[in-house]
């Protein structure tokens, strides 16, 4: 009886009425809303940009009121540096105002590369990497050092670049590989130098260090070569061990262990080989000049088992036995 009572009234048919206007206005208002933010009914022709540098493509974009987006991940050495390649939607299309366009175009240059760190590497290994990610080997050099056919360094425009730099794609290096060692090499001569310091030249002429030996063994500091083997101007291959002798003790009270150590490797004749250092009395100060001391890369002549130096010789000490020991022994 309510519910036909509420529909005879008056009030509850003008609610239903006024809904409905609410609702269509509501309605009608969004539509043309709408029309007005999406620019309903107005459209633009998207302008022609080829032949047109990229600055200059931007700038008719934003005369016609439209957005964009330019990709130039990628070169091409065909095209210009930031020609336009490709552009969607299409040159004459219409399409609202606002609407971004996408632009290709070309990059300004290779994208760079990170050189690969190929320090020690065998060199096939090496070729890969670089060819991977991009670099090119225009220039092959070798050097002597004791891992053959291995990676020393990597050169790009003459000087040397660390694993880590980044580089233009494509970029022309050069590449420095390990070669074998050389044969037949003179010895320098180590007589004199302190322990660090020898090791360091045979290190440098390509020598492995080889057995270390002191006089005093609780003495290890503060010592001097008293004796190599093999000995000064030696002829002999590269990567072979060179063992040293050493002590702090004046040179007078070593002479008879170095005679001692001539016969034990069969030197019975004096020799001048050991001309580029000039002893004090005493170890502890010696005088040396290193600028005589023999470089990896010179060999001597060895006639009937002598050899002889170009440089100043050291006089021979006056002894006057009948048969003389191959090394020098120096007052």
């Amino acid at each position: 009886m309510k519910f036909l009572k509420l529909l005879g009234s008056w009030q509850f048919w003008v609610s239903i009425i006024l809904a409905i206007v609410i609702f269509f206005g509501l309605l009608q208002g969004t539509f043309l809303w709408l029309n007005a933010y999406t620019n309903h009914g107005v459209q633009v022709e998207v302008p022609n940009l080829n032949n047109l540098t990229l600055d200059q493509a931007i700038v008719k974009l934003e005369d016609n009121d439209l957005e964009y987006e330019i990709d130039t991940s990628k070169y091409d050495p065909k095209y210009k540096s930031y020609q336009i390649l490709d552009i969607y939607p299409l040159i004459g299309s219409h399409v609202k105002k606002g609407r971004r366009i996408f632009i290709r175009a070309n990059a300004k240059t290779w994208k760079p590369v990170t050189v690969p760190n190929v320090i020690g590497k065998y060199k096939y290994l090496a070729f890969s990497q670089l060819d991977l990610v991009g670099l090119k080997i225009t220039d092959t050099i070798y050097e002597p050092s004791l891992a053959t056919n291995t990676v020393l360094k990597l050169l790009y425009k003459g000087k040397e670049v660390e694993p880590g730099l980044t580089l233009p794609r494509f970029s022309p290096l050069t590449i420095v590989l390990a070669k074998s060692l050389a044969k037949n090499v003179s010895v320098p001569n180590f007589i004199g130098l302190n322990e660090e310091t020898a090791k360091k030249l045979i290190t440098e002429n390509l020598f492995s260090i080889g057995n270390i030996t002191y006089d005093d063994p609780a003495k290890t500091e503060n010592n001097y070569v008293y004796y190599q083997v093999p000995a000064p101007s030696f002829i002999y291959d590269q990567g072979q061990p060179i063992d040293l002798y050493l002590s702090d003790k004046p040179l007078s009270s070593l002479r008879e262990k170095i005679r001692e150590l001539d016969q034990t490797f069969n030197i019975h004749k004096y020799s001048d080989s050991l001309n580029s250092v000039n002893y004090s009395h005493d170890f502890s100060k010696p005088t040396i000049n290193h600028q005589n001391i023999p470089s990896s890369n010179e060999t001597t002549t060895n006639n009937s088992n002598t050899h002889e130096n170009s440089s100043h010789p050291i006089q021979l000490p006056e002894d006057n036995t009948s048969k003389k020991p191959k090394r020098l022994i120096l007052e």
